[in-house]
C-alpha cells in the first residue's frame, strides 16, 4: 500500500510539473519513433538481443524476439542453449538464433555480438540452471562495461534476486519487469534508491506501475487489457520495451523538458509506458475476438493495429 501511495503521488507530481499526462507521454513517444522513409539502413531501427531459451522453455524467447520485430526493430538475435535452438528457429525464420548459451566458451563466443546490439533482454525461457546463471552473470558484467541498456524478466529476475549487486551502478538503463510474486521477492533484496541512478522497476499487474529513484518519472497504468492472463504476455512486453528503449535513447535529445536531470531514466520511463499501453491494447483487441481462447500468439497479430491506433503510424 505504501508503494502504491508513493507511485500515485509521484504520478501527480510529474503531471503537475511537466504536463506528463497520458496524451503528453504518447506525444513524446511519437517524437522518438523512427520514420518509415528511405533515409535509414537495415539495423538502424533496432538490433535487439534476447538471452534465454532452454530445453523446457522455447516459446518465451521467441515471443520476446518476434514482438521486438513486429513493433519495428530490424533484427532480433536469440542467444539460447543448443537444445532449444532448432525449435526456436522453427517458430520463425525472422529470428537469428545462436545456440551458444551452454557452450564451454559461451561468454567468449557471445561477446562479439554485443557490439552490434542496441538493447538486450535477459531471462525469457532461461531456466534456473546455476551453470547457465554463472554465464549470465559474466555476460551482465560485459553488458555493464559496454553500457548497453538491458531489460531483465522471468528467470533473469530470479538471478538478480539472488545476486542484486549484478545490476548495481550501471551507466546504462536497467529495467526489471517483475509480476506481483517476483516483485515481492525483489523488494526484499533491492531498493532502487541504493542500486544506482539507472535502475527502473516495472511492476506488472492489474495496474502496471513504474518505480524509479526519480519520482518525476513514475506512473501507474490501468487502462486496456482484459481478464485473460495467458502465458507469454510478459515476454511480448519485454521485447516491446527493448525496441522502444532503443528508439527513445536514440532520439531523447529531441525531447525538450525543463529541469530533467536524467535523460536515460526519462527514456526508460517512456519506453515502459509505450510498451505497456501497446501490449494492453493488443490484449484487449485479441480478447474481443478470442475470449477465453486467447493466447499470446493471438496478441502478436494485433501489434500493427494497436500501434497504428496509438501512434497514428
Amino acid at each position: 500500500m505504501k508503494t502504491n501511495l508513493i507511485l500515485l503521488k509521484s504520478f501527480s507530481l510529474i503531471r503537475h510539473r511537466y504536463n506528463m499526462d497520458p496524451t503528453s507521454m504518447k506525444n513524446l513517444i511519437k517524437i522518438c519513433i523512427p520514420p518509415l522513409d528511405k533515409s535509414s539502413h537495415k539495423g538502424q531501427a533496432g538490433r535487439i538481443g534476447v538471452i534465454g531459451g532452454s530445453l523446457e522453455y522455447t516459446g518465451a524467447p521467441y515471443f520476446a524476439g518476434i514482438s521486438s520485430l513486429k513493433v519495428g526493430a530490424d533484427l532480433a538475435h536469440i542467444f539460447c542453449s543448443s537444445v532449444a535452438s532448432a525449435v526456436i528457429k522453427s517458430y520463425s525464420p525472422e529470428l537469428i538464433v545462436h545456440p551458444l548459451l551452454d557452450k564451454q566458451d559461451a561468454v567468449e563466443e557471445i561477446l562479439p555480438w554485443f557490439d552490434r546490439l542496441h538493447s538486450i533482454v535477459i531471462g525469457p525461457g532461461l531456466g534456473r540452471d546455476w551453470q547457465t546463471f554463472d554465464i549470465i552473470a559474466k555476460l551482465i558484467e560485459v553488458i555493464k562495461q559496454k553500457k548497453i541498456p538491458i531489460i531483465i524478466d522471468a528467470d533473469g529476475l530470479f538471478l538478480i534476486t539472488e545476486k542484486p549487486n549484478l545490476i548495481k551502478d550501471f551507466d546504462s538503463p536497467v529495467i526489471l519487469t517483475p509480476n506481483k510474486i517476483e516483485f515481492e521477492r525483489l523488494s526484499n533484496k533491492i531498493d532502487v534508491q541504493t542500486m544506482g541512478k539507472n535502475v527502473t522497476i516495472l511492476k506488472k499487474g492489474p495496474n502496471d506501475e513504474l518505480i524509479s529513484p526519480f519520482p518525476e518519472f513514475t506512473w501507474s497504468l490501468e487502462t486496456g487489457g482484459s481478464g485473460r492472463r495467458c502465458g507469454g504476455q510478459g515476454d511480448l512486453l519485454s521485447g516491446t520495451i527493448a525496441t522502444f528503449m532503443h528508439w527513445t535513447l536514440a532520439n531523447i535529445d529531441k525531447i525538450k523538458i525543463p529541469d530533467i536531470s536524467n535523460n536515460k531514466m526519462l527514456a526508460a520511463s517512456l519506453s515502459c509506458y509505450a510498451a505497456c499501453i501497446l501490449v494492453r491494447k493488443c490484449n484487449e483487441k485479441a480478447f474481443k475476438l478470442k475470449g477465453r481462447s486467447m493466447l499470446a500468439t493471438d496478441m502478436i497479430e494485433f501489434i500493427h493495429d494497436a500501434f497504428e491506433e496509438l501512434y497514428d503510424q
